[in-house]
């Protein structure tokens, strides 16, 4: 699986891609980032890449030549791939929607914008995917396209046991749900006890402890 990422700021995917899960994950062979720098893609190489919209206002946008010609080369070397941007405006992306999402996945071009949007033309031109993981706006939307990977990486086969996945918060296992308090060694902390329930090793039981939770 790629991810073929246009950022202005491709230094900020170096230590996350190379850490952790999505450091196995590439070992493995089942995730592959590629990171464009969108200055190397700007008109008459000014490395401009943003301008003023047509109306007042303090933030600059995306102008259509640099991501067009980004996208443009990314898709005559990897074929015809679809276009995701990040955005809040759209529905939010839920576990369920995600896991449909990630199975039906091929490789994906990401755009990473800053300042204020992106000209609406390259969303009409190349139909692209909006695609948000919450009702916030963030200054550097480099950091929900991590998010965005990482949900996705992670539900690839073999790259987290499916054990790990079954219950996890608002998993299917959990009936879309929040996880139930987890415990460890010592069975007791600053005079607080592990619940007698997970101690007694009792599948029923502990069933039953972990439904008052959910």
């Amino acid at each position: 699986m790629k991810f073929h990422i246009i950022t202005i700021f491709p230094e900020s995917f170096k230590s996350y891609f190379e850490t952790s899960i999505l450091r196995l994950a590439q070992e493995k062979g089942e995730f592959q980032p590629i990171i464009y720098n969108l200055c190397d893609y700007s008109v008459v190489n000014t490395r401009r890449i943003d301008d003023r919209p047509f109306w007042w206002f303090p933030w600059t946008i995306f102008s259509p030549e640099p991501l067009s010609k980004a996208v443009d080369w990314i898709r005559e070397k990897y074929w015809n791939l679809d276009v995701i941007y990040l955005s809040p405006k759209w529905k939010v992306i839920t576990p369920a929607s995600l896991g449909k999402f990630a199975s039906e996945w091929k490789d994906q071009i990401l755009i990473c914008w800053h300042y204020e949007w992106i000209d609406q033309r390259v969303i009409d031109y190349y139909r692209i995917k909006e695609i948000s993981i919450g009702r916030y706006v963030l200054t550097s939307w480099e950091l929900a396209a991590m998010v965005l990977i990482d949900w996705i990486v992670r539900l690839i086969p073999w790259v987290i046991s499916s054990e790990s996945l079954i219950e996890e918060s608002y998993s299917k296992g959990l009936w879309g749900k929040k996880e139930y308090p987890q415990y460890t060694r010592p069975q007791e902390w600053k005079w607080m006890k592990v619940p007698d329930e997970l101690l007694s090793w009792d599948p029923k039981k502990i069933g039953n402890w972990k439904k008052k939770f959910l």
